[in-house]
């Protein structure tokens, strides 16, 4: 009999069958979604074999949560089981939490077992690029709320929080110009281009890239080759090339 340890996510994403005997890698996170490899002996296994697994102790003072190939959350109780070979599921995530919320995101349930949740951690559960993706809370009768990356949602208040992701368009100001993005981040080169579209690599000529009204995280700056930044709608950049030759 085969006793390596088969890797739920390499096989599943490599597209092969599941193999019909344990052990078994699956990957087990914390609220931020930071996975580690777990072991678990059997092909069926229980939400206490699981959080036993992954060290949770006492195992009563944890939820733990299933999350599908399609990244909608679900809880599996202690006394609940999961087929790994069949049920297509290689990631869990776990809170110390007596109370689960639920919540909507483009259109599609999912559960927690925290009280908040980033906007980063929204983006990855609906599967979207973080850069060219923003998610929003919707609110009823009133103007939708957009999550930050770094920012968080209140999940506790009355009712089931819907939340629905878009595509990022940004109008910011280069050289005194407007320019439409779609992207949260941009490389040097990227600004660089947006003031002289013509603009190549080269010996001669360095650009000089400064800029203002930027978000919380970086309001005003500079940038140099290889670095990114995070935009916001009215940005104003200021690029300039210099000569060298």
């Amino acid at each position: 009999m085969d006793t390596t340890i088969e890797d739920l996510q390499d096989a599943l994403t490599a597209g092969r069958a599941i193999r019909e005997h344990g052990p078994y890698y699956v990957r087990v996170g914390r609220e931020g979604l930071d996975f580690r490899k777990v072991v678990l002996a059997h092909p069926v296994a229980s939400g206490k074999a699981i959080l036993e697994a992954a060290e949770t102790f006492p195992v009563d003072d944890y939820l733990l949560f299933r999350i599908a190939r399609n990244g909608v959350t679900e809880e599996l109780r202690p006394d609940s089981a999961v087929d790994l070979r069949s049920d297509g599921v290689e990631k869990f995530v776990v809170f110390r939490s007596d109370r689960a919320f639920r919540f909507m995101l483009d259109e599609r349930a999912f559960d927690w077992g925290a009280s908040r949740i980033s906007g980063a951690t929204l983006k990855h559960l609906a599967g979207v690029d973080v850069d060219n993706q923003d998610v929003w809370q919707q609110a009823l009768g009133g103007s939708d709320l957009m999550i930050e990356d770094d920012g968080f949602a209140d999940l506790a208040a009355a009712g089931v929080e819907r939340f629905v992701t878009r595509p990022v368009g940004l109008s910011i100001v280069v050289n005194a110009k407007r320019r439409e993005v779609f992207r949260r981040r941009l490389s040097y080169w990227e600004v660089v281009k947006l003031a002289f579209a013509a603009a190549q690599k080269s010996d001669d000529i360095i650009y000089t890239i400064n800029y203002a009204r930027g978000p919380h995280a970086n309001p005003e700056g500079s940038m140099v080759e290889g670095q990114h930044v995070k935009i916001k709608e009215n940005m104003v950049f200021y690029v300039t090339p210099t000569d060298r030759s």
